[in-house]
């Protein structure tokens, strides 16, 4: 009986508990750098999803990205080589992966296609 109750006690000391993901979430369009809250997800959540909600596209770019995070059941990453994605989406499945922007939308992407996109404009005009 002794061995028994040994057993299953060191059996529930090598169980890990499960534990829900975590994801930063910020509901409403927030500034990238101020979505810092962290919740944690439900049980039937499996990934932690960003939305690029605006760019900052003015003249001179300053890097502003405005976006919303949360949990997600489903998630379905934006196509990297879709042009003109009014809000891409980024997955990912591991505790507070989220903590960036859509991966592809760097500052200096964003820069040069803001400067291109304003050149553009005024030589139509």
């Amino acid at each position: 009986m002794k061995a028994l109750l040994a057993v299953l006690l060191a059996g529930l000391v090598c169980v890990e508990l499960a534990q829900s993901l975590r994801c930063y979430t910020c509901k409403e369009p927030t500034d990238l750098s101020a979505c810092t809250s962290v919740s944690n997800c439900s049980e039937n959540d499996t990934a932690c999803r960003t939305t690029v909600l605006s760019v900052d596209s003015g003249y001179p770019f300053f890097g502003n990205i405005t976006v919303s995070k949360s949990c997600a059941k489903t998630c379905t990453p934006s196509d990297p080589d879709g042009i003109g994605e009014s809000h891409p989406n980024s997955c990912c499945h591991t505790d507070l992966c989220n903590t960036g922007g859509v991966p592809g939308l760097t500052a200096d992407a964003m820069a040069i296609t803001a400067a291109a996109l304003w050149t553009l404009l005024r030589v139509m005009q």
